[in-house]
């Protein structure tokens, strides 16, 4: 049934392949893609895995160009928030050089997630190759309320 319609490259310019108006919406052959495919990505949040290992959790945070001074983790009352800043070149800089397509940019970042009742002192953090992971141990008693925020190693 998925053949039925044929994709085809909508593009005649070599030079700037796949530039047509709407190449997700009607290319993809899904709606779904449109709504959830690079729409994330493309809003400057990380994408973000989130695995349970029973009796942790495990987060992992891809952020290519990111160095780890570039990134803080906090744990505040049940929420674990990942920050991030990132600046590739100068504004001015921009202006002296003639682009002809920029896609790299400046921005930050700011997730949370809610971990629940967790002990902020046995959260353990490393960054490693634009990689950001986070272990976050459960418990089974009731934490008082903290906030702490988690080194990072390498």
């Amino acid at each position: 049934m998925t053949n039925l319609f044929p994709r085809r490259n909508r593009s005649s310019n070599p030079f700037f392949p796949g530039n047509s108006l709407f190449p997700t919406l009607f290319d993809s052959g899904s709606l779904s893609d449109f709504f959830t495919g690079d729409l994330l990505n493309d809003s400057g949040f990380p994408r973000v895995d989130i695995e349970d290992k029973g009796d942790y959790y495990k987060i992992e945070a891809d952020l290519p160009g990111f160095q780890k001074d570039d990134v803080v983790v906090e744990f505040d009352n049940g929420y674990l928030t990942i920050h991030g800043k990132h600046e590739t070149t100068e504004e001015t800089e921009d202006k002296e050089r003639n682009f002809v397509r920029k896609e790299r940019s400046s921005g930050s970042f700011h997730r949370s997630f809610y971990v629940g009742d967790i002990n902020g002192d046995d959260i353990n953090g490393s960054f490693k190759n634009g990689v950001l992971t986070v272990t976050v141990p459960k418990t089974d008693k009731e934490t008082p309320d903290t906030t702490k925020r988690i080194s990072l190693d390498d």
